[in-house]
């Protein structure tokens, strides 16, 4: 008798399909892991800790490798662990290369790098380089004087006539003036985010150079992708051109609160610019000379998010995939919704290149979109919206603990107003809470404490939430019903799907209330149906053809007697595979 692997997650995949894909333009292509790749992304400040910091580390990522590997993603996301002052989560850079000693060191990246690929698992790397902090060395050197060898790798500017800002643009965090003044060289910087951030002159050839230099270092260590943090922010008008005014016939940006201010002016000069198209061609003529890399651009903050992340991906010498703000939308969930969002993103990406995202650190909880902070979905809601997320065509990002369904933490109930360290928060609280309620450190255990995440007599750097405890890994793993072995169980399960992890995608007609879709690939076409209601929903398979139920994922739903309808229970899926001959 075979004895039985406890470790089933570790058990190789074979005779994985060899497919290709065609895009809009009639080309192509052979199918890349990336197309359909489900990437966990997490924070080492969040994740584990092994040292006697308030933070989590490298080595703390690497003793929950098996974790991660348990859920049966394709990929790890890290957010930035460079040289930082930690001002924004480490978005703040002062090496574009290195560990910070924070998280550990060089080595402890290549074991690291090493464990993960052997456990099957790509790893990409958060590249910041639409700006750095103001005390790194460049930013230094630049503020000296107009005539260093570093003046123009920054964006300068005199004062206006009136001695003020040169123009209209502002910050995206607070929706103030995004110009900070410089005594040395009585000039105005910059900054799109913090005024700790200045921003890189991206029209500087010297710039784009030493950008390509620090990817080429990371991907000479043999990293997999690198997500390439708010791509559509490098390239201004070097005019300096205001941004006009939002007038009333525009449509609100995507991505950004309707109350920041910033919201007032059309994204045009200062950021979201055509040149950026062309400075993205030479970095992907480098990643394409390192087989199965990739780059994953965000593109959330502007006028038109899915339209703009597409263009982001068309060709050959841009990105090979872009997240998007389609699901960031904060309105109740329901079939009509997701269906637009669907229908929206086919049409501007095409087949390939998309990338979604639901919960995020700097979005949010899965468990508090869609209203969720508000109204009281059901927990059946999170484990249908699991399984509606992962048949989704492209790619998924999911934000660690959003498989545990932790809400966000709530502030200042949670997390004390003198305690928020996001200084997006700390800029308008209370009008704006900010970002830490997505970034509280990981709950693995219900009952030590810091549950697990810090050694017991250190203070982590943000504080953990009780109600997580009941949400901790220890307590969900135990429970074969959890939300956390639902995500194990569907994603585990998708792998062994063609048509999801290569097919083709197609929107049914289905009832008012109920999202039908159709994956397809070669012999497998696979029928999803989600309830997305509050109540029971007939549906008439006949219009499907003949299905076979697909019962090992445990969903509720009843199939009538002639197997030719199926009653829906309130947020609820369905999922059957459709014979042969029911293909058109």
């Amino acid at each position: 008798m075979q004895a039985r692997n406890p470790q089933w997650w570790r058990t190789p995949q074979i005779n994985e399909p060899a497919w290709t894909w065609q895009d809009a333009n009639n080309t192509r292509h052979h199918g890349a892991w990336w197309q359909d790749a489900v990437i966990y992304q997490l924070s080492p400040w969040s994740f584990q800790a092994t040292g006697d910091g308030p933070g989590g580390d490298l080595p703390g990522v690497i003793q929950r490798l098996e974790y991660i590997a348990s859920l049966g993603v394709d990929a790890i996301w890290l957010t930035p662990i460079y040289p930082s002052p930690m001002d924004d989560l480490g978005y703040d850079v002062v090496e574009l290369t290195g560990v910070a000693p924070e998280f550990g060191t060089d080595e402890d990246f290549r074991r690291l790098l090493g464990i993960s690929h052997r456990l099957g698992l790509k790893v990409i790397l958060d590249a910041v380089w639409s700006h750095t902090s103001s005390e790194h060395p460049w930013f230094r050197e630049s503020r000296q004087s107009r005539d260093n060898p570093r003046a123009d790798w920054y964006v300068w500017a005199d004062p206006a006539p009136d001695g003020g800002p040169p123009n209209n643009w502002r910050s995206a965090f607070t929706g103030d003036s995004g110009w900070a003044y410089c005594e040395s060289r009585e000039q105005y910087y910059f900054f799109n985010f913090l005024e700790s951030q200045p921003d890189l002159n991206w029209h500087c050839q010297a710039v784009r150079a030493a950008v390509l230099e620090a990817a080429r270092y990371w991907l000479d260590l043999g990293i997999d992708g690198l997500r390439l943090d708010a791509v559509n922010f490098y390239a201004h008008d070097p005019e300096l051109t205001d941004n006009p005014p939002r007038g009333e016939q525009d449509a609100m940006p995507e991505g950004i609160p309707p109350d920041n201010p910033m919201t007032e002016q059309c994204f045009i000069n200062s950021f979201c610019r055509e040149e950026t198209l062309e400075y993205l061609a030479p970095l992907r003529h480098l990643v394409d000379q390192y087989p199965d890399t990739m780059l994953l651009g965000e593109v959330t903050l502007c006028e038109d998010s899915v339209k703009t992340a597409a263009d982001y991906t068309h060709g050959d010498d841009r990105l090979h995939l872009a997240y998007h703000s389609a699901l960031l939308a904060d309105r109740p969930m329901t079939a009509a919704f997701m269906r637009r969002s669907i229908e929206r993103v086919t049409a501007a990406f095409g087949a390939g290149g998309t990338c979604w995202i639901v919960g995020n650190h700097d979005y949010g909880r899965l468990r508090s979109r869609w209203g969720g902070d508000e109204r009281e979905y059901p927990e059946r809601f999170y484990h249908m919206m699991a399984a509606m997320l992962l048949v989704l065509p492209g790619a998924f990002c999911l934000w660690q603990g959003d498989e545990l369904g932790l809400p966000e933490a709530r502030i200042p109930d949670e997390i004390p107003a003198d305690q928020i360290r996001d200084p997006f928060g700390q800029a308008l609280y209370p009008d704006v809470t900010g970002r830490d309620g997505s970034r509280t450190p990981m709950p693995w255990s219900s009952e030590t404490p810091n549950a697990g995440f810090l050694r017991d007599s250190a203070k982590p750097w943000l504080p953990i939430p009780e109600r997580h405890r009941r949400r901790a890994v220890d307590r969900q793993h135990a429970d074969p019903d959890s939300l956390l072995n639902r995500w194990r169980q569907l994603l585990q399960w998708r792998r062994l799907q063609p048509a999801l992890t290569a097919g083709d995608s197609t929107l049914l007609d289905a009832p008012t209330h109920v999202l039908a879709l159709l994956r397809s690939y070669q012999a497998q076409r696979l029928l999803c149906l989600f309830n997305l209601s509050e109540r029971d929903v007939e549906v008439d398979l006949r219009a499907y053809g003949r299905c076979q139920h697909i019962h090992r994922l445990g969903y509720d739903s009843t199939l009538a007697d002639d197997h030719h309808r199926v009653l829906l229970s309130p947020w609820s899926a369905f999922l059957a595979n459709l014979a042969p001959e029911a293909a058109s």
